[in-house]
């Protein structure tokens, strides 16, 4: 196999971008969740490392460091159920020892390939990769598409839970996010599903493409959480919000409920408080986190995070209009924490930039009427 320096290039920068990231992360996020995060970016950064190193040619130069990486990859499936609970608010959470079982297993195919001379495994390399399904190349191409059939199985078994949770909690994204999780969830499936149609008949265009768009994958997802650095945050309260949404909040009044959402967010301004979180708010409420998330759900068909950016931008079109204070100062008067922020939720509900909006108020009354029809208690 002659070496091939795109393929290195494409897939070494996606790894070690992925590894870097991973590193930052640990450096930056809080709390012990931070362990899984960093787990899937870095086991990406691995996997695109050995894709890098296969695609390239380089596996046929040093065809004993082919196999180690693989058992690791078998971890990602379980992650993304613990993680995903995790994002629900359900932290006493413990996987059930069935899940790593399929990991267990995964170690014995090293037990065959450590023996091998080189001859023997630079062959064997070949085998798998051309679709070769004699024994006992059928057991390691089976090996290599293990880990993504694990995580087709575990993100399709989230979708299709019985209580639809997977599917509500989509719902409940804001429009902007909904659509760039919908278009990554579809770019992710499609790319495991043509890497394993790759591998089973030995179609090296369709295997070599899907680890290219995987490093493409990795890039778009870091761009686009830092333009939108609330995404996670989001993505957890429309999770949560979709667990407890068949609870029929037992045990307190809604209408009472909603008239004090209603006058904490107008009469006492929390929506101002920049670090203003679910469980704060429910505490000032005298309600529970879940209840809370479950009322604005039902109520007001949106995220915690969303009703209080409704808010937010109604109050700093008012200020935009009545006031002379600069936007960056009225940016922080409404709860923002950074300009770029509130540009882009500014945007996102009044469909212009706040700079715009105050040359011309007037051309935005429809826009600005139905965010407010949007909030409005419905008792």
């Amino acid at each position: 196999m002659d070496l091939s320096i795109f393929d290195f290039s494409i897939l070494g920068f996606g790894g070690f971008f992925c590894l870097v990231w991973a590193v930052g992360l640990s450096l930056l996020l809080p709390g012990s969740s931070k362990l899984i995060v960093i787990y899937f970016i870095g086991m990406s950064g691995l996997r695109l490392v050995w894709e890098a190193y296969t695609h390239s040619g380089l596996v046929t130069h040093f065809p004993k460091l082919y196999a180690f990486p693989v058992p690791f990859l078998y971890v990602i499936g379980p992650s993304i159920l613990f993680y995903y609970e995790k994002l629900s608010g359900r932290n006493g959470f413990k996987m059930n020892p069935v899940h790593f079982i399929p990991i267990i297993f995964a170690m014995l195919p090293l037990c065959y390939w450590i023996p091998l001379e080189r001859e023997d495994s630079v062959l064997l390399i070949h085998s798998v990769t051309n679709g070769d399904w004699k024994f006992p190349n059928a057991i390691f191409i089976l090996w290599i598409i293990g880990p993504k059939l694990s995580i087709l199985f575990y993100s399709l078994s989230i979708a299709m839970r019985k209580s639809g949770e997977g599917v509500l909690a989509l719902q409940l994204l804001p429009e902007n996010i909904r659509r760039f999780s919908l278009v990554l969830l579809v770019y992710i499936l499609s790319m495991i599903f043509f890497d394993i149609i790759g591998y089973v008949f030995g179609i090296r265009t369709f295997y070599q493409y899907s680890a290219w768009s995987h490093s493409l994958a990795a890039i778009l997802v870091y761009l686009y959480s830092r333009y939108n650095p609330s995404v996670m945050l989001e993505i957890s309260t429309a999770i949560q919000s979709a667990r407890y949404s068949k609870s029929k909040l037992v045990g307190i009044n809604s209408k009472e409920a909603i008239q004090n959402l209603h006058r904490f967010m107008t009469k006492e301004s929390y929506f101002a408080e920049e670090e203003l979180r679910l469980p704060t708010m429910a505490h000032a409420m005298q309600i529970s986190p879940h209840q809370l998330s479950e009322l604005i759900n039902v109520h007001f068909k949106m995220s915690f995070n969303h009703y209080i950016n409704h808010h937010r931008i109604l109050i700093a079109c008012a200020m935009l209009e009545e006031s002379k204070n600069n936007i960056l100062s009225i940016n922080y008067s409404v709860g923002f924490n950074s300009k770029s922020a509130f540009n882009r939720v500014f945007r996102e509900l009044i469909g212009t930039s706040p700079r715009e909006y105050r040359k011309n108020p007037k051309t935005f009354i429809k826009e600005k009427s139905n965010l407010l029809q949007k909030i409005e208690p419905k008792l």
